[in-house]
C-alpha cells in the first residue's frame, strides 16, 4: 500500500487504507454504508467516497498532519465541506449528510462542517440567482451583471469565472460552457469571444451583453 504514517495514522496503516478503516468504522457503529475507492488513482488507499441516491460524500487524508478532509456534494455540486482528525466523526457526518441532512443540521451535529451562503442558496435552488448576485458586486464585471440580469436568457444560465473570463453553462453542476466568453478590459468595455476564442467584438456593458444573446 502507499507509504502511510503509522504515528499520525496508526488506524488507517492498520487497515491497510482509508476505505478500510472507514468501513470498519462504519461497521462497528451499525452505519449500514459502503466505503467505496475513489476513481482517482492518487486516493486508493487515502481516500475513499460514499454514496446515496443523489448524494455523495468525498474523504482524503492530509500528508502533513493527521487530518480528514470531508467533502459533500448533492446532485455533483459540492455543498460544504470540513476538516476533522477524528475518524468516527468523519463517519458520524458521512451517515448524516447522506441521510439527507442539510448543511445546518450537519453543523450542528458535526461542527467541523461549514454553513455559507452558497450552501443554503443550493438548498433553496437558488444557486444560479446567488453566484449573479455575487458576480454582480465584482468591480469589473459589475456593469456587465447589471445588464445581463434584464435579459431572461443570461438569468437562466450559471456564470463562472475562468482565467478572468466570465463563463456560462446549463447548470450549476460542472458541464461543458455554453455560448460565448467575456473578458472585462481596462477600459471599462468587455470582448466578447466565441468558439475557439475568436473575438466576436469589444463593447460597452449593453452592447457586450447583445453580443453575448446574438452568440447564443
Amino acid at each position: 500500500m502507499a507509504d502511510v504514517d503509522a504515528v499520525r495514522y496508526p488506524d488507517i496503516a492498520g487497515a491497510g487504507s482509508l476505505r478500510s478503516a472507514l468501513q470498519g468504522v462504519f461497521d462497528a457503529a451499525g452505519h449500514e454504508l459502503t466505503a467505496l475507492v475513489p476513481t482517482a488513482p492518487g486516493w486508493r488507499y487515502i481516500g475513499a467516497t460514499v454514496a446515496a441516491d443523489d448524494r455523495a460524500t468525498d474523504v482524503v487524508m492530509g500528508l502533513h498532519e493527521r487530518v480528514f478532509t470531508v467533502q459533500c456534494w448533492a446532485d455533483g455540486v459540492l455543498i460544504t465541506s470540513g476538516n476533522t482528525d477524528d475518524l468516527p466523526a468523519v463517519a458520524d457526518a458521512v451517515r448524516r449528510w447522506l441521510a439527507g441532512a442539510t448543511v445546518r443540521e450537519l453543523n450542528a451535529a458535526s461542527r467541523f462542517t461549514q454553513v455559507s451562503a452558497w450552501a443554503e442558496a443550493c438548498e433553496r435552488g437558488a444557486a444560479i440567482e446567488y453566484t449573479w448576485a455575487r458576480y454582480g458586486e465584482h468591480r469589473q464585471l459589475s456593469a456587465f451583471v447589471s445588464e445581463a440580469l434584464h435579459e431572461p436568457r443570461l438569468r437562466a444560465l450559471f456564470p463562472f469565472t475562468s482565467m478572468g473570463m466570465l463563463g456560462f453553462r446549463r447548470t450549476v453542476r460542472t458541464t461543458p460552457s455554453v455560448g460565448p466568453w467575456v473578458r472585462p478590459l481596462a477600459d471599462g468595455r468587455y470582448q466578447v469571444l466565441g468558439p475557439a476564442r475568436r473575438e466576436l467584438g469589444v463593447a460597452d456593458a449593453a452592447g457586450s451583453v447583445r453580443l453575448v444573446l446574438d452568440a447564443l
